[in-house]
């Protein structure tokens, strides 16, 4: 079951998405709560690293699957608790995705913070799925001129 489940429609290739997703060391362009994030090795299962959070907090990670220009899902520790992150997205037409972010809380005092967590984490992957989908967009359209669409507005929680 996840806690957190974000979404978001993003009028960008997933080549795009994937770049900024496997460059950890970008992370803060887009994940407004990571002032440092960095991935000791390949973007590959087993690699591990750690993200810096704004508040100070160190957060070890490690990446637990990757699927190539689909998705990938990493584990985090951050004090006490458990986290798994889940990345996915879909391809809905060639300058068209579909991206899924959700998370799981779990370990042994969990409980204690369940609800809060799942509150934080909602503000803060809706931002940065937010982030994610502007930046995107914009290195998307400095490749290709931009099409003439309505606006339209980004999906979120489900």
């Amino acid at each position: 079951m996840n806690d957190v489940k974000v979404q978001v429609i993003v009028k960008s290739p997933p080549s795009e998405i994937w770049k900024i997703w496997s460059n950890f060391s970008e992370a803060p362009l887009w994940d407004t709560d990571v002032s440092h994030c960095e991935l000791n090795g390949p973007f590959q299962p087993g690699a591990q690293g750690k993200c810096i959070l704004k508040n100070g907090l160190n957060m070890p990670l490690k990446l637990e699957e990757v699927k190539m220009h689909e998705s990938y899902r990493n584990t985090a520790r951050l004090l006490w608790i458990d986290l798994e992150f889940d990345h996915q997205m879909r391809r809905l037409s060639p300058n068209e995705t579909h991206v899924i972010h959700t998370a799981r809380i779990a370990g042994p005092l969990s409980f204690l913070y369940r609800g809060l967590l799942r509150k934080m984490l909602t503000a803060a992957m809706t931002t940065a799925l937010d982030n994610l989908c502007t930046l995107a967009e914009q290195r998307a359209n400095a490749i290709s001129p931009p099409r003439l669409e309505k606006p339209g507005t980004h999906l979120h929680r489900v």
